[in-house]
């Protein structure tokens, strides 16, 4: 039986790549996210939360226990049920949980393709301010930068004088 230490699971753990690279394949669809969140108890075991996001904008959730099998798993915030384990041991129960996790996954794709649809994109608001108003933000603009010029360039006199007066010193 395979076993995690929870508190040092990342999601570059062995156990967590093969499930993501069997989901991927299963599903058809790409994970750009993967978070591990920290150690909780569910059902009186502690569990790992392992948050897959699909690049459809599904959300995968297998809560993973220590002896490296899932006990509990949640699709787009709402409960599952596995038809098989994810455990490291046994591969036809992890490939039956991975095609019934992949199944349900595509059959959500058109909910969540239909509410993307559905949301309205809000545009910032544009500024409608006049082409006088404007032009004098502009002149207001170009004479701060005049001040910023002017203050600049006689900092670099004052350092060039400086520089001869240290030139003459050292000779």
């Amino acid at each position: 039986m395979g076993s995690l230490n929870l508190t040092a699971v990342t999601p570059d753990t062995p156990y967590i790549k093969k499930i993501k690279a069997a989901l991927e394949k299963g599903t058809g669809d790409k994970i750009p996210i993967v978070e591990v969140k920290k150690v909780q108890r569910k059902g009186g075991v502690s569990t790992s939360p392992i948050f897959f996001r699909f690049a459809g904008g599904q959300e995968l959730v297998l809560y993973v226990r220590a002896s490296a099998d899932v006990i509990k798993a949640e699709l787009n915030n709402k409960e599952i049920v596995l038809p098989g384990d994810f455990s490291d041991d046994y591969q036809p129960t992890f490939d039956n949980a991975v095609s019934g996790v992949a199944t349900l996954v595509r059959k959500a794709q058109s909910m969540i393709d239909e509410q993307n649809k559905k949301d309205k994109v809000k545009l910032p608001p544009r500024n409608n301010r006049g082409i006088t108003q404007q032009l004098n933000d502009k002149r207001e603009e170009e004479s701060q930068l005049d001040k910023d010029i002017a203050g600049l360039t006689s900092q670099r006199d004052q350092l060039l004088e400086q520089l001869k007066q240290a030139q003459t010193a050292a000779v």
